[in-house]
């Protein structure tokens, strides 16, 4: 009777522990969502030295590596994703980063500051560095003569591909449909991109990404706002009709709710040739 009672007190315990550091993953998350890194980061660690689950260890690891990484600490956050496919490399936020760690050192890594934990090498680098200290610390990158557009294209595609319809997919799209708008550099001479710089190029492709964007995100708020970029672009090029057709577009997903774009397409609908 006594080892069915202490099997059951712990059995009870292990769903507490797991319910405890689930509450704390989401914890952080909240805490991350509104700007408290600090406390963000002081759950994932008590989840990461708690008896919690490997599946809730392996999720705060990668968490701390992501709010480090956006935080610009890239050193800190490759070590806590090598540190994670070290200890679980079966886990899926293993899987995530798993291959891609090298990547991401050699795309931000000159930026990076390594963890030196041999004093002596520290005070080494610290001399050197004292003579050096007006050096650049991140390169600079000559883009004459590469395609500005296409270069951005292929990571933000790279990113719809590999997370699809997730938060970061949809900030993909909405980067890749401005580059594809277009933008002017600044300057008397300064270079046109995108739409701007060669409409029958760019065009179709800006068509095709928002019917993807569409397609993937159909309530994402800032849809309105694209169709009429679309429109305002059709405009600027004197094509008539495709400017009717997309503020009507506008106005027809509207409905009866009133907004701000659809006050804006009915006016320009009524002086649409200048």
């Amino acid at each position: 009777m006594k080892k069915i009672f202490e099997i059951c007190v712990g059995v009870i315990l292990m769903a507490l522990c797991g319910s405890v550091s689930a509450a704390s993953l989401q914890k952080a998350t909240m805490y991350d969502e509104h700007g408290l890194r600090a406390e963000a980061k002081q759950e994932l660690i008590d989840v990461i030295f708690s008896k919690a689950s490997q599946n809730d260890k392996a999720e705060a690891y990668y968490l701390l590596g992501s709010i480090a990484f956006d935080e610009r600490s890239i050193s800190v956050a490759l070590d806590s994703w090598k540190t994670l496919v070290a200890k679980y490399p079966k886990s899926k936020e293993a899987t995530l980063v798993k291959g891609k760690i090298s990547e991401l050192a050699e795309i931000v890594g000159e930026s990076a500051e390594e963890s030196i934990k041999n004093a002596v090498a520290q005070s080494y680098l610290r001399h050197a560095d004292f003579w050096s200290e007006d050096k650049d610390r991140i390169f600079r990158i000559d883009s004459s003569w590469i395609p500005n557009v296409e270069s951005a294209i292929k990571w933000y595609d790279k990113v719809i591909a590999e997370f699809p319809k997730t938060p970061a997919a949809e900030r993909a799209y909405k980067g890749k449909l401005r580059t594809l708008i277009g933008w002017k550099e600044s300057g008397r001479y300064g270079d046109l991109h995108g739409v701007k710089g060669n409409f029958s190029k760019y065009m179709p492709q800006l068509i095709e990404a928002f019917a993807a964007f569409e397609r993937d995100f159909p309530k994402a708020g800032s849809l309105q706002a694209f169709r009429y970029q679309i429109a305002q672009a059709y405009w600027s090029n004197k094509d008539w009709a495709n400017t009717r057709e997309w503020l009507n577009k506008i106005i027809e997903v509207a409905g009866d709710q009133d907004g701000f774009y659809k006050d804006l397409a009915e006016r320009r609908l009524q002086k649409v040739e200048y």
